[in-house]
């Protein structure tokens, strides 16, 4: 029993390590394994994934699930990378005020219940803005891309600044262009509640916010296996009361609130008389009392069904923007345009939970957090920001580490298929018309060749667009120099479309006619 502090210990700095490393990547050297196996294991991504189809992240769903129904809510100090970050404040916090101890507090049962089931009629609803706002994965992830990678970036920057000064080019410049100030605003916000609640309050968050603290608090309530106390051992020294910084021990009841506890094991290892023991189902049943039917539970479970057909059947698009016609450069901009493997933008809204996972790996920062392009309902999710970068042809990235399935897996040549959006051109806003010169930088940048320049006036060549083969990566409008507006720029496709392929043609070589070298 006592080596069970030890064990959660070491597994839960191992996961936030390899969460760390996941989100703080900027050289692109983490495999893909290690990244898909972090995101199976992170409660509201892999049940949103399990409503896209039984896949790799279904069993760690399902894992975390049957570990619950076990020993409790064992994930909440172990798996979850959020847990562990409140665990650092409180060990912090207990070093800076020397003694630190807590008393027993009923859990705010009704409260955290009823943010789980208005998170579930939202995403019902099909708004994840709840889920985005509080999941604890999603905010871990928000905490590192918004606020860790600028001060790991600004170092590996300053480092090769300095190498290079010293003649050694080992090292390289690294931009940062998914940064948003509001969602670094907000990350802010949140981490100081975060640490507020865990330096004042140990835990609360957990069992107070937390849609999966609440959901997993659910579950533990059937454990087979729950910590108890052992009357006949407690002394009532009040130690393991002391300890628990879910505040869920009540030392003078001798009663242990199980659904409250996030299975740290503290009081395990502060215990002088080894009062504590795992008992049985058989036993906790044959002294049972009846309980009132839980009704927040029952309706969770009502609005978890229900969210089922909403993501898998989106809902129609009616009153869209019509992409196939061209309008101006601002009336673009409030549609914003999904990423590859989204499919839709109802879909992808429904799904996706802003871990920004997308938005750590993506090689040209292409992706960045959203504020209200998605409205109230898509808070902080991923949009393509083609004023930072352009989608690279090549890059699947996005769409292989996604944990909640809001981007689906794509290769390379169906990638290529993927129309996202398609061109727009403003030709009285294009600099070849304003200024009389030659520019042709969208053209050149175009890697489907669905822009071409063709003849306009004297030996001006003025941009023609093809936008079958468009896939609305927006090399085009990434590269237009004019401001403050784009005279070509991408219209998000609501509902992704399949892109005709670009006719390769073959070029002429003079020299294959000569039987002979021509010198």
């Amino acid at each position: 029993m006592e080596s069970l502090k030890k064990i959660r210990v070491v597994v839960a700095i191992v996961v936030f390590v390899l969460a760390a490393v996941v989100f703080l990547d900027f050289t692109g050297h983490v495999p893909l394994v290690l990244t898909t196996l972090l995101g199976s294991l992170q409660l509201v991504p892999a049940l949103a994934k399990l409503f896209t189809g039984l896949t790799f992240a279904s069993f760690g769903f399902l894992f975390v699930v049957l570990l619950t129904v076990v020993f409790g809510r064992v994930y909440c100090s172990t798996i979850c990378p959020l847990g562990t970050l409140q665990d650092i404040v409180i060990r912090l916090s207990g070093r800076i005020r020397r003694r630190r101890w807590y008393r027993h507090k009923d859990a705010p049962v009704a409260i955290h219940y009823a943010l789980l089931v208005a998170s579930a009629i939202l995403a019902v609803a099909g708004s994840m803005a709840l889920v985005d706002l509080l999941e604890p994965f999603s905010n871990f992830g928000r905490i590192l891309t918004s606020l860790g990678d600028p001060i790991l970036v600004s170092l590996n920057n300053a480092a090769a600044f300095i190498a290079g000064r010293l003649g050694i080019f080992g090292m390289y410049h690294v931009p940062l262009l998914h940064l948003q100030t509001m969602t670094v605003l907000l990350t802010l916000v949140f981490l100081g509640v975060l640490v507020y609640l865990s330096y004042k309050h140990g835990r609360l968050f957990c069992n107070l916010l937390c849609p999966v603290g609440a959901l997993l608090s659910i579950i533990s309530r059937i454990s087979v296996f729950k910590l108890g106390i052992v009357e006949e051992r407690c002394t009532d020294c009040g130690f393991c009361e002391m300890v628990c910084k879910a505040n869920c021990i009540d030392a003078e009841s001798k009663r242990i609130d199980f659904h409250a506890c996030v299975g740290c094991y503290n009081c395990i290892n502060a215990c002088p008389t080894v009062a504590f023991k795992f008992e049985g189902l058989a036993r906790r049943q044959a002294a049972a009392t009846p309980t009132p039917v839980d009704e927040p539970r029952r309706a969770f479970f009502g609005a978890v069904l229900a969210t089922a057909s909403t993501m898998i059947f989106p809902r129609s698009n009616d009153g869209i923007v019509d992409t196939t016609k061209v309008v101006s450069y601002d009336q673009s901009r409030k549609t914003p345009v999904t990423p590859p493997g989204a499919r839709n933008q109802d879909r992808f809204s429904n799904l996706c939970t802003a871990c920004h996972l997308c938005i750590s790996v993506c090689p040209p920062q292409v992706l960045s957090p959203s504020l209200f392009e998605y409205g109230l309902a898509g808070i902080m999710q991923p949009r393509m920001n083609y004023n930072a970068a352009y989608c690279t042809y090549e890059c699947v990235l996005c769409t292989e580490v996604c944990p909640s399935g809001a981007i689906l897996p794509l290769d390379i040549a169906a990638k290529k298929e993927v129309q996202l959006g398609r061109a727009g051109f403003i030709k009285d806003d294009c600099i070849v018309i304003t200024k009389k010169k030659d520019c042709g930088a969208c053209a050149e940048h175009c890697p489907t060749k669905a822009v071409k320049m063709v003849p306009y006036e004297g030996k001006l060549m003025l941009p023609e667009l093809n936008n079958d083969i468009c896939v609305g990566c927006g090399a085009c409008e990434h590269a237009c120099p004019t401001t403050p507006r784009k005279a070509i720029y991408v219209l998000a496709n609501v509902v992704h479309q399949k892109a005709k392929k670009p006719q390769v043609q073959k070029l002429e070589n003079p020299l294959e006619t000569q039987k002979d070298f021509p010198f």
